[in-house]
C-alpha cells in the first residue's frame, strides 16, 4: 500500500449545477455521496428542468450560481439575495412521474411545480422551470449510456450527474492552472466531490484504483470540461474571455480521446459503497 495523498475537502452537490454544501464528512452510495445528517440528501438527486422536461445548467442560466443550498431537518433551503428563501420538502409530496432528458439519455423523477415552479422561474427569469427529484424505486442511468469510455464498468451509475458518481481534483492542480491565469479561480468553479492535496499537480490523473480511508475508487475517465468553468460562482455570470477553459486547453488536452474539452479532475467509481469518507483520510493505492 503506498500513499498518494491526503483527502483535504469534500462537497456535496444536492441540485445539479447549483452550488455545493462543504462537508466535513460523507456517506458513499452507488448513486454519489450522501448528507451525513440526512441520508436522503444524495449528490445531484435533484435537477432543474424546462418545460420541454430537459435538465438547465449554468451553461444556459448563469444566475443558478447565486442559489445556496442548505439542508435542514426534512427540507432543502435555497437562498438567494433579496428573496424570501425556498423550503423544498426532501421527499416530493407529488408523486406524478415524469420522464426528463438528461444529455442523450432519459430518465424519471418527480416534479415539485406550484410554489417551487415559482420561485424558481422568477428569481431566474425564466418562465416554466421546476424542481425535478430521482427516487430511489426508478432506474438510474448507467454511465457508459452518458458517453462511451473503455474503463466504464457496468455497477457505475449515476442519478443526474453528467458522467460519473464521484469527482476528484488535486489542490497542486489548480495552483498549476492559477499560476497561467491573469485572475486565479477557486476550487468552486469545478464541482469537485473530493479535494486531495499533498500529491503533485496533475498526479491524479495517473490514479487508476485507490483507496479514500476504506472507500475504493476506480477512475473512469478523466473529467472534461466545458463552458460551466467560466461561470463567476460568486456574480453568476460568465467570464468575457472564458477563462479558465481558454487556459485549460492551452496545456491540457488529449485530442485523440477527448477532442477539444480539457482535462481536470478524474471521474470515478465505486467499489464498495456504504462508508463513511473524512476529511484528513488518506489517499492509497491497493
Amino acid at each position: 500500500m503506498k500513499e498518494l495523498a491526503t483527502l483535504s475537502e469534500i462537497y456535496l452537490y444536492p441540485v445539479k449545477s447549483l452550488p455545493g454544501i462543504k462537508l466535513e464528512k460523507a456517506l458513499t452510495t452507488k448513486f454519489g455521496l450522501a448528507h451525513p445528517e440526512n441520508s436522503l440528501v444524495v449528490d445531484r438527486k435533484w435537477m432543474i428542468v424546462d418545460t420541454n422536461g430537459s435538465f438547465r445548467t449554468q451553461r444556459q442560466i448563469p444566475k443558478m450560481a447565486l442559489i445556496k443550498i442548505s439542508v435542514q431537518e426534512d427540507f432543502l433551503i435555497f437562498s438567494v439575495p433579496q428573496k424570501n428563501p425556498l423550503k423544498v420538502p426532501i421527499e416530493n409530496p407529488n408523486k406524478n412521474k415524469i420522464n426528463y432528458r438528461l444529455w442523450k439519455c432519459r430518465i424519471d423523477g418527480y416534479g415539485y411545480g406550484g410554489e417551487v415552479s415559482k420561485w424558481l422561474s422568477e428569481f431566474l427569469e425564466v418562465d416554466g422551470l421546476d424542481l425535478a427529484v430521482f427516487n430511489e424505486n426508478l432506474d438510474p442511468i448507467k454511465s457508459q449510456d452518458l458517453e462511451e469510455s473503455t474503463t466504464t464498468r457496468e455497477t457505475d451509475v449515476v442519478i443526474y450527474q453528467d458522467f460519473s458518481p464521484f469527482m476528484l481534483i488535486g489542490e497542486e492542480s489548480l495552483e498549476e492552472l492559477n499560476k497561467r491565469l491573469e485572475i486565479k479561480v477557486p476550487m468552486n468553479r469545478f464541482r469537485p466531490n473530493f479535494v486531495s492535496k499533498n500529491n503533485s499537480a496533475f498526479s491524479e490523473d495517473e490514479w487508476e484504483k485507490f483507496k479514500i480511508g476504506e472507500s475504493e475508487f476506480c477512475r473512469i475517465k478523466h473529467c472534461t470540461r466545458c463552458l460551466l468553468t467560466t461561470v463567476d460562482q460568486n456574480k453568476g455570470v460568465k467570464d468575457p474571455k472564458q477563462e479558465p477553459l481558454k487556459t485549460l486547453r492551452e496545456f491540457r488536452l488529449n485530442k485523440q480521446v477527448y477532442g477539444t474539452s480539457p482535462m481536470f479532475g478524474i471521474n470515478l467509481g465505486i467499489d464498495n459503497p456504504g462508508i463513511i469518507v473524512k476529511v484528513g483520510d488518506k489517499i492509497t493505492t491497493f
